[in-house]
C-alpha cells in the first residue's frame, strides 16, 4: 500500500488546483486519482471540439436523470467529464462567476469566509486575463488563461442593439462591477486552444517528484477507521488497490461522484444505506440531497442568410478555409466555442439582481440544443436561481453503476414562471427590427405556440440542463449540511470535500470558475495558510 500525506479523489476543476497547490511544497506527498484517462484526445485542445466531447463515450460519464415528473417524464442528459481536467476538459469554456451577492448568500447561511469580498482574491489568484489584466476584479499572471474570442459573429452586435432598444444595458465585463446587461463572453482559452484546469494547473506540476497521478482508476470507497478517513480503495486494470493518507483525503469527484463515493463508504442517509446493506459509518442525511441545476429552454430561428454559422453547400469553401486557418494560425471558427454572447437580466423590475441568463448562439440548434443542418440563431433563457430541489441516490452497491440522479426539474412553479417570462423576452429580442434582414421562420417553439398554456407545455417538453449542478454535499452548519465552512465532513476526521458539490446554493452563472476558486481556497485551508486580505471593491 502506497502512503501519501494527501490523497485527492477526482482530477476535475478543483482537484487539479488542489494537486498543483498542495504539491508546491516538496515535503508534501500528494496523490491524485482520476477515473478517466489522460487528456490527450485531439478534440480536447480544439475549442470547436466541444461538439464532439459532449457525447464522447470515453471522456464523458454520459449520465442521465431518472424520468422527470414535471418535465414530460423525460430522461435528461447530464454530461460530466471523465478525464484529467474533469468537466473543464469537455465544457463550453465560458468564464463567468455569477453575481457577487451569490457568495454573500453562502456566508449568510453560516459559512464564514465565503463572502464575495473574501473569495474574490482567490478568483484573481487563478486568473490571467488577457484583456482586463490586473484590476480590482481580475488577475494577471495566474495559471488560468481567460480571453475574448478572436472572432464574434456579426449577429452579436445586432443582439446588443436590439437589447439596448428594449432598455437593457450593455456590459463589457460580466465579472466586473456591473453583472447585469448584454455583452460578449470570455473563455478559458489560450493561443487558440482550450485551457482546462488540467492544462492550467496540473500539467505544470506533473514534473514534481512528490506528485503521483493515477488515471483510469475507479474509486470504490474510502477507508475509515476510528472515525477518521485513512485512505482510498480503487479499481484499476481489474485489480483492487489501496492508498493511505496520513493527513487528509479530499473528495473532488464532482457533484455526482463525491456523494456517490461517500455513500458507498457508509457516509450518508442511514436509512437509504441500510436498505442497500451498507454498514453506516456516519449518518449524514444531506449527502446527495439539495441537488440544484440551471434549467433552460430555447427560442430558435432559421435564417435565409449565411451570416449565422451553419452547415450548407454555400459555406463549404469557407469551412475548408476555416480548417486551414486553424491549422496554420490557431484562429477562426475552430478556435471558437460558439457561445459568443449573452446577457443577465431581471425579468421583474422589483428584483434586486438578475434572475435570468440568456445565451446567444449564432448557429442553428433544435429544441433540445443539438446542432442542425442549415443556418439560424437562437437565445437560450436560463433560470439562474431555481427553487426546484432534487437528490442523488445510489442505484446499488456496485461503484460501476451510475447513481440515480433526480434534479426534480420544474417542480417549483416559480422556475416555470421565470422560464415563461424568459421565452417571451427572447421572442421580443429576436423579433426586433435589427434582426429583420437575418430572420427566417421561428423553428422553436414555432409561431403556433402562443398562449401561456402552450408555452408552458413547450417548456416542460423541451427544458434541459445548462450543465451546472451543485450542492449535493452542501456546506454549512445546519442538519442538511455535509461539510463545514472549512470543507471538513461533519463527524469524520481527515476527510474534506472540495468541488462544486459543497456550494450550498447555485450561483447566477457558469460554475467552472467558482469550482476552481473552491480548489484555491481549500488548498489554503488544508495547508493552514491565512486567507488573503478581503477585496474592497464596489459592486452593483
Amino acid at each position: 500500500m502506497q502512503e501519501f500525506d494527501f490523497v485527492i479523489v477526482g482530477a476535475g476543476s478543483a482537484g487539479c488546483v488542489l494537486a498543483a497547490r498542495l504539491s508546491e511544497d516538496p515535503k508534501n506527498r500528494v496523490c491524485l486519482i482520476e477515473a478517466g484517462p489522460a487528456d490527450r484526445h485531439p478534440a480536447i485542445g480544439v475549442p470547436f471540439g466541444v461538439m464532439h466531447l459532449f457525447t464522447h463515450k470515453t471522456l464523458n460519464w454520459r449520465f442521465k436523470t431518472v424520468p422527470q415528473k414535471h418535465a414530460a417524464g423525460r430522461e435528461i442528459y447530464v454530461p460530466r467529464g471523465r478525464v484529467l481536467g474533469g468537466s473543464s476538459t469537455i465544457n463550453g469554456m465560458v468564464y463567468t462567476r455569477g453575481h457577487p451577492s451569490d457568495y454573500d448568500d453562502w456566508a449568510a447561511l453560516g459559512n464564514a469566509g465565503w463572502s464575495f469580498q473574501e473569495v474574490l482574491p482567490y478568483f484573481r489568484r487563478s486568473e490571467n486575463n488577457e484583456e482586463h489584466g490586473v484590476s480590482p476584479y481580475h488577475g494577471s499572471g495566474g495559471p488560468l488563461n481567460v480571453k475574448y474570442l478572436d472572432m464574434y459573429n456579426p449577429l452579436c452586435e445586432v443582439l446588443f442593439e436590439a437589447a439596448e432598444d428594449m432598455q437593457y444595458r450593455r456590459t463589457d465585463d460580466f465579472c466586473g462591477p456591473t453583472h447585469e446587461g448584454f455583452g460578449r463572453r470570455q473563455a478559458t482559452m489560450k493561443d487558440g486552444r482550450r485551457w482546462s484546469a488540467s492544462h492550467a494547473f496540473l500539467r505544470p506540476a506533473l514534473k514534481r517528484p512528490n506528485l503521483t497521478v493515477i488515471t483510469s482508476a475507479l474509486v470504490r470507497r474510502l477507508t475509515v477507521a476510528g472515525g477518521r478517513a485513512t485512505g482510498v480503495e480503487y479499481e484499476r486494470d481489474g485489480r483492487v488497490e489501496q492508498v493511505k493518507a496520513t493527513r487528509d483525503v479530499v473528495l473532488s469527484a464532482g457533484v455526482i461522484g463525491s456523494p456517490q463515493i461517500l455513500m458507498l463508504s457508509g457516509i450518508g442517509p442511514a436509512a437509504e444505506l441500510k436498505a442497500l446493506g451498507i454498514d453506516v459509518v456516519r449518518d449524514l442525511h444531506g449527502v446527495g440531497k439539495n441537488y440544484q441545476d440551471h434549467v433552460c429552454t430555447t427560442v430558435q430561428y432559421t435564417s435565409p442568410t449565411t451570416v449565422p454559422y451553419g452547415i450548407s453547400w454555400k459555406t463549404l469553401p469557407w469551412g475548408a478555409w476555416s480548417i486551414l486557418q486553424y491549422l496554420l494560425f490557431r484562429r477562426g471558427i475552430f478556435a471558437n466555442n460558439m457561445l459568443h454572447a449573452g446577457g443577465f437580466i431581471r425579468t421583474l423590475p422589483e428584483l434586486e439582481r438578475p434572475d435570468l441568463q440568456f445565451i446567444f448562439m449564432p448557429v442553428f440548434r433544435d429544441a433540445r440544443g443539438r446542432m442542425g443542418i442549415g443556418h439560424g440563431f437562437g437565445l437560450m433563457p436560463i433560470v439562474l436561481r431555481p427553487e426546484s430541489r432534487g437528490e442523488l441516490r445510489l442505484a446499488s452497491t456496485d461503484p460501476h453503476d451510475a447513481p440515480l440522479i433526480d434534479p426534480n426539474f420544474l417542480s417549483a412553479s416559480s422556475d416555470v414562471e421565470t422560464l415563461l417570462r424568459g421565452l417571451k423576452i427572447a421572442r421580443r429580442l429576436l423579433n426586433a427590427p435589427q434582426f429583420d434582414p437575418y430572420r427566417g421562420e421561428e423553428a422553436n417553439p414555432g409561431r403556433a405556440v402562443e398562449s401561456d398554456e402552450a408555452l408552458v407545455a413547450y417548456i416542460r417538453d423541451t427544458a434541459f440542463t445548462a450543465y451546472h449542478p451543485v450542492a449535493t454535499c452542501s456546506m454549512g452548519p445546519g442538519p442538511e449540511a455535509v461539510v463545514r465552512a472549512d470543507l471538513k465532513v461533519h463527524g469524520i476526521d481527515g476527510l474534506r470535500v472540495a468541488d462544486a458539490s459543497i456550494m450550498p446554493t447555485l450561483i447566477g452563472g457558469n460554475t467552472n470558475s467558482a469550482a476552481i476558486m473552491v480548489g484555491e481556497k481549500a488548498a489554503d485551508m488544508i495547508l493552514g495558510r491565512p486567507a488573503p486580505v478581503p477585496a474592497n471593491v464596489p459592486v452593483e
